[in-house]
C-alpha cells in the first residue's frame, strides 16, 4: 500500500490539475484502430490484433488493459471493423469494458497515395466493486474490520454511447535504382466527441475530447525494414486542445527494425514534443517475431518494456506490454468486392510490411 500511496501523493502533488485520460499502449503501432478508427483495414486484408498492457504490476490490485480487434475490406473503397477493450485499475477494481464498430471509406486511391477517413461508435461501461472498499466505520479500535459501514454508493456502474472520428493519408513508392521501397502514413484523430457522462455519482464528470496525432515511415532496404513512428496524444476539455499547457498530453517517439524474422525496437516518451530532460516519462525497449508464410499471411508477436524515468521509477518498476497480429494479405469479407484497383495500387508495398 506504500507503494500505491506514493504513486497518488506525487501525482497530487506535481500535477496542477487532475485529468481524466484514456489508458495507453507503448506498441501505439500495433493496436492503430484504438488511437485512429481511419485505419481500419488500411493493409488491404483481414488483420487481427490482440494487445494486453500490465502497468505498475508490483503495486497491490491491478492496472492492467486489453484490446481485440478484427479489421476486413467490405466492398468497394469501403471496409469493416470491431474492437473491444477493457481496462481495469486498483484494488477497487475500477472497470471498464466496451465495444466499437469501425466504418471507413477511401475517397482517393491511386497507384501511390490513399486518403481514408473512419467513424468508430459503441457503448462503454464503467463499474467498481463496492465490496473491496473500507471506511472508517468499519475498522474497530481492537479487531481490525468487522462492522458494516452506513456509508453506501449510490451507484457503482455507468453506461455510455462514445463516438471517434479520423483520417488517414498514405503514399508510396519505390526507387528502383537503389532497390529501396518506402511507405509513409499520416494521419489524425478526435475521441469522445459527444463528450459522453462517465461519472458514476457527479452529473458533471465528462469525458474529455482527445485528439490523436500519428505518423509511420516504413523503408525496406537490402531486406530489412526501417520503420520510425511517432505518437501525440492530447486530452481535454475542447477549448484546451489547442492550447500548449492544458489537460494530459504525451508524446512518443522512436523506431523499430524488423530483420526477420526478429524485430527490436526503442522508443521514447515525452510530457511533449519538445526534448525537454524534465519532461522525459520513459524509454521503452520492444523484441518480437515477424514471420510472413506465401507471402500472404504474416504473423507478429512483440514484447515490450515501458522503463519508467520519471519521479514513479521506483514505486512503479515499469510495464510490460503483448501484442499479437495476424494479417491475411489480400483477403476480404466478401468475396469479389475487392477494389478494382487492388492489382494495380502500390500502396501497400513492399508486401510484408505491417
Amino acid at each position: 500500500m506504500k507503494k500505491g500511496l506514493i504513486i497518488f501523493c506525487i501525482s497530487f502533488i506535481f500535477s496542477d490539475m487532475i485529468w481524466a485520460q484514456d489508458p495507453n499502449f507503448s506498441q501505439f503501432y500495433n493496436c492503430p484502430t484504438y488511437y485512429n478508427p481511419a485505419m481500419n483495414s488500411i493493409g488491404n486484408g483481414i488483420t487481427f490484433r490482440c494487445n494486453s498492457r500490465f502497468l505498475w504490476t508490483p503495486i497491490p490490485g491491478s492496472f492492467n488493459t486489453y484490446t481485440v480487434a478484427l479489421e476486413a475490406e467490405a466492398i468497394n473503397k469501403t471496409s469493416l471493423g470491431v474492437l473491444a477493450m477493457s481496462d481495469v485499475a486498483g484494488e477497487a477494481y475500477l472497470r471498464t469494458t466496451g465495444g466499437y464498430i469501425l466504418y471507413t471509406y477511401r475517397p482517393l486511391e491511386t497507384r501511390n497515395n490513399l486518403l481514408q477517413f473512419g467513424v468508430s461508435g459503441g457503448l462503454i461501461n464503467k463499474n467498481i466493486d463496492k465490496s473491496k472498499f473500507l471506511f472508517s466505520d468499519q475498522l474497530d479500535e481492537v479487531y481490525g474490520n468487522t462492522k458494516t459501514s452506513a456509508y453506501n454508493i449510490p451507484n457503482n456502474s455507468v453506461t455510455y454511447p462514445d463516438f471517434s472520428a479520423g483520417t488517414v493519408y498514405r503514399h508510396s513508392g519505390e526507387k528502383n535504382k537503389k532497390h529501396v521501397k518506402h511507405m509513409e502514413t499520416l494521419g489524425f484523430s478526435f475521441h469522445h466527441l459527444t463528450r459522453p457522462k462517465d461519472a458514476f455519482i457527479s452529473d458533471e464528470g465528462r469525458l474529455p475530447v482527445k485528439g490523436v496525432l500519428h505518423g509511420n515511415v516504413q523503408i525496406l532496404v537490402n531486406n530489412k525494414i526501417f520503420s520510425p513512428s511517432f505518437i501525440f496524444e492530447k486530452q481535454g476539455d475542447i477549448q484546451y486542445l489547442l492550447k500548449k499547457q492544458s489537460g494530459f498530453q504525451t508524446f512518443t517517439l522512436g523506431l523499430e527494425i524488423i530483420n526477420r524474422p526478429f524485430t527490436f525496437g526503442v522508443w521514447y516518451r515525452n510530457k511533449s514534443y519538445t526534448s525537454k530532460l524534465n519532461q522525459y516519462d520513459s524509454f521503452i525497449f520492444s523484441l518480437g517475431l515477424n514471420i510472413t508464410k506465401n507471402n500472404q499471411t504474416h504473423f507478429k508477436i512483440n514484447y515490450s518494456f515501458d522503463s519508467t524515468i520519471s519521479r514513479l521509477k521506483t514505486a512503479s518498476y515499469g510495464s510490460h506490454e503483448i501484442s499479437l497480429v495476424i494479417d491475411l494479405n489480400g483477403k476480404v469479407l466478401f468475396k469479389g468486392a475487392q477494389s478494382k484497383k487492388k492489382d494495380a495500387r502500390m500502396h501497400e508495398c513492399p508486401t510484408n510490411l505491417m
